[in-house]
């Protein structure tokens, strides 16, 4: 969360900038939508966290679009929806600030994931296995998933919501099929579908 500077998580400006907008736009932003107040606050605080360090800086001046990265904004809307909930709340604070809450949603997704695989170990393994504990701490370990797992990001939610999917085809599986179970499966297949393509997939 806060070892790695400011934007410098994969794609993160873009992807607090679509979380952005749905907290501050009625609906959901369209792809197009632009902000050039925020987008002038976002370079400028990557500027003075060296986001450019070995790249041209945008200019902070220009009636133009600034550019950020390539817009997220044509990826499905859940997970920008909930990150989007704390930011309504914060926008008093600037803008680094309210990454950082952004990011806070994020670890607690991260936490969350790594419980559901204690529970998928769980349904699998006898009671005392050692896999019901290395396994939940070797997720939590895998330092490229740790830091995407706490980055502003839609894999985030894609994670989560993958790991909620397996759980319910392990729990089906092993315990057969209930009213309960379906619904779970059905139910974390199309919420894949609504945080992301590759989780749908």
């Amino acid at each position: 969360l806060c070892l790695q500077p400011p934007w410098q998580h994969y794609d993160e400006p873009i992807h607090f900038e679509y979380a952005w907008l749905v907290a501050h736009y009625p609906g959901l932003p369209q792809f197009g939508t632009v902000d050039q107040t925020l987008r002038r606050d976002l370079a400028a605080s990557m500027i003075e966290h060296n986001f450019y360090a070995n790249m041209p800086r945008p200019s902070l001046l220009t009636n133009a679009p600034i550019e950020i990265g390539i817009t997220e904004l044509l990826h499905p809307p859940a997970y920008y929806l909930l990150i989007s909930l704390p930011l309504r709340l914060v926008a008093h604070l600037d803008i680094t600030s309210q990454l950082y809450v952004a990011r806070s949603v994020s670890v607690l997704l991260f936490v969350l994931t790594i419980a559901v695989a204690a529970g998928l170990m769980r349904d699998l393994t006898p009671r005392g296995h050692v896999l019901r504990w290395a396994v939940p701490l070797m997720i939590a370990l895998i330092p490229p998933f740790v830091d995407l797992m706490t980055a502003g990001n839609n894999d985030v939610g894609a994670g989560l919501v993958f790991a909620l999917f397996l759980w319910g085809a392990v729990r089906t599986i092993r315990f057969g099929l209930s009213w309960r179970r379906v619904a779970w499966i059905f139910g974390t297949a199309l919420l894949a579908a609504w945080t992301k393509n590759t989780a749908a997939i």
